[in-house]
């Protein structure tokens, strides 16, 4: 179409604007000015449309951390639901294996139980003697821990491939029975890139499923 034949057509249709508003944001109308100058209502539409233009950036960021939170919310609850139907150690470990890495795509965790004796289980189990002088800093935090490991923390918590890990969460798995902290074991989440589990993401999601984990645990060993 010629822009002869888009001004003819506007010109027969003087209410076109008005029924597509929307267009206006768009569109860039000149006016009457001296020199370099632009006129203050110019100035004031360009001002508009770079608010409108960061505000929409901002709502889709809000949208798009809306979807990810509910998805996490979706897996978390599939992981806690399968895990209370299970009767056993090794069943609860299956679990947390299937489902951390098919639908939470964690590629490397390993999880390690605490205990004194000997567990009728193919779970990896260290004393809380062997665990404190590694995890010392992770474990007086009382609270999940997101970022880099050190090389004796990686170790530890992920043996031969503890090279691979670039970063990891990792989730004490605690009982408070009667108001006393007990340590039951943890719960570690590698990741081959830094920013998977960076410290800046906070710990919503990995506080609520250790505790969680915490209780379902709590039972299989009692």
């Amino acid at each position: 179409m010629k822009s002869s034949e888009v001004a003819q057509y506007l010109s027969d249709n003087p209410a076109f604007f008005k029924d597509h508003l929307d267009l206006l944001e768009s569109m860039s109308v000149p006016h009457p000015t001296r020199g370099d100058a632009i006129s203050l209502l110019e100035r004031q539409v360009m001002l508009l449309r770079k608010t409108a233009s960061e505000h929409q950036s901002q709502f889709q960021c809000l949208v798009s951390a809306a979807r990810e939170n509910e998805s996490i919310m979706l897996k978390s609850r599939r992981l806690i639901l399968a895990g209370l139907e299970c009767d056993s150690l090794d069943a609860f470990v299956s679990v947390v294996d299937d489902i951390l890495r098919n639908e939470f795509g964690v590629p490397f965790h390993e999880f390690i139980l605490f205990s004194e004796e000997m567990v009728d289980s193919n779970i990896k189990v260290s004393t809380l003697d062997e665990a404190e002088p590694v995890l010392k800093e992770i474990l007086l935090k009382t609270g999940c821990y997101s970022g880099v490991l050190s090389v004796a923390e990686a170790n530890y918590l992920f043996g031969e491939i503890s090279d691979k890990v670039m970063s990891a969460a990792v989730l004490p798995l605690i009982s408070r029975f009667n108001g006393e902290l007990k340590y039951l074991g943890v719960l570690a989440l590698g990741s081959n890139t830094l920013e998977r589990f960076s410290k800046d993401k906070g710990d919503l999601f990995l506080v609520y499923l250790s505790e969680l984990l915490s209780a379902i645990l709590l039972r299989l060993i009692k």
